[in-house]
């Protein structure tokens, strides 16, 4: 099915999620709205897609997509790490070959993305499907709008019968794409091959959308299985909203308030798992665990770019931990890999800047 490691080499960490391209690019005013972009976020088909790549006068390209945000990251960092996921067959390639080492066994989108996993130390497990590799359009609008389209194509064709049992047995922890809950016969799959074989599973949210809507099959799997969960601030809020069953309105520009944080602190209480990290941006991190509270702060920058910090700091908290080192450092770690990413388009962070932190993973 695809290139592996040996069957007795060690994945400390194990992604599972969307294979994308990141596009960036700054369009006039009203781009936007000629190519049907109505919404500060959405979801378009691949056709449409293309046709505003088509017409952009130039864009910058980088892999993404959240699970190989963090593979890229923690591979940088030196922890040993893969990553499976889907992207588009080069045209006229047959995909039941599902996977080549050769010139052209994925389309130009799919090669770049492959090239850029590997070049950060990621082993990867990539299928070959007959969709092109999916995107995610990040466009800056002259009037100072952002709007994000994605189109996932081929990325939405991972299935549980790519998945490969023996990786997620040799893994220490499996990384979950947030965006793959909807996808609940993949899901299932990743989660009880890994409670076989005693797999920590990594959880990020991704969205305040999922927060929400996901809340109560997020706690389902928490009680069932050991999880890290990662949110960020707005995501925790959602989080708490559905779960409290409070009626009160998101208060924008507001912090966790007490009551935020007392909930958690005793959602957290009864066992190890789940680990809770929030993400706070410029405030760092804050980690609930076995009743405890963990607060890091971090030095705020002024960032060129956001996407992908999270991701990053999620990578960084996810090496620290397989090291065994304590909560407080791992949301530290976190913070200074966050602002790596800060500095850069996605998650193109300076290769050496991440590999240096990645020698406090060794103190």
């Amino acid at each position: 099915m695809a290139e592996t490691e040996g069957a007795d080499s060690e994945i400390e960490l194990l992604c599972i999620g969307n294979a994308l391209i990141d596009v960036f690019a700054q369009v006039e005013e009203g781009f936007d709205l000629r190519y049907g972009l109505k919404e500060k976020v959405q979801h378009i088909p691949i056709t449409q897609m293309r046709e505003i790549l088509s017409v952009l006068p130039e864009f910058n390209t980088c892999s993404g997509g959240g699970a190989a945000n963090t593979a890229k990251i923690a591979g940088l960092l030196g922890i040993k790490t893969s990553f499976i996921g889907a992207l588009g067959a080069a045209p006229g390639d047959d995909p039941d070959l599902k996977y080549s080492k050769e010139k052209g066994s994925f389309d130009q989108f799919g090669r770049l993305f492959e090239k850029q996993l590997e070049d950060a130390g990621v082993k990867c497990t990539l299928l070959r499907k007959l969709s092109p590799t999916g995107v995610c359009l990040m466009l800056q609008i002259s009037s100072g709008d952002y709007k994000i389209a994605a189109a996932p194509s081929a990325a939405l064709e991972l299935s549980r019968e790519d998945l490969n049992e023996e990786q997620i047995r040799r893994a220490k922890v499996v990384v979950l794409d947030g965006f793959l809950l909807g996808r609940k016969a993949l899901v299932h799959s990743i989660l009880e091959i890994s409670h076989k074989y005693g797999t920590v599973i990594a959880l990020d949210v991704s969205s305040t959308g999922l927060a929400a809507e996901r809340t109560v099959e997020i706690i389902t799997y928490a009680r069932l299985y050991p999880l890290i969960i990662f949110m960020n601030e707005d995501e925790a809020k959602a989080f708490y909203r559905t779960l409290s069953k409070s009626n009160e309105q998101e208060k924008k520009g507001e912090g966790l308030d007490s009551e935020i944080i007392s909930f958690f602190k005793n959602y957290t209480s009864q066992d190890i798992f789940p680990v809770i990290t929030i993400k706070l941006g410029v405030r760092g991190a804050i980690v609930f665990a076995n009743g405890n509270i963990y607060r890091e702060e971090t030095i705020p920058v002024i960032p060129l770019e956001t996407t992908g910090a999270g991701d990053a700091f999620s990578a960084a908290f996810l090496a620290a931990w397989i090291r065994n080192k304590p909560l407080s450092q791992c949301a530290a770690l976190g913070n200074k890999a966050a602002r790596e990413v800060l500095d850069s388009r996605g998650s193109q962070a300076d290769p050496k800047a991440l590999k240096n932190l990645g020698k406090q993973l060794k103190l």
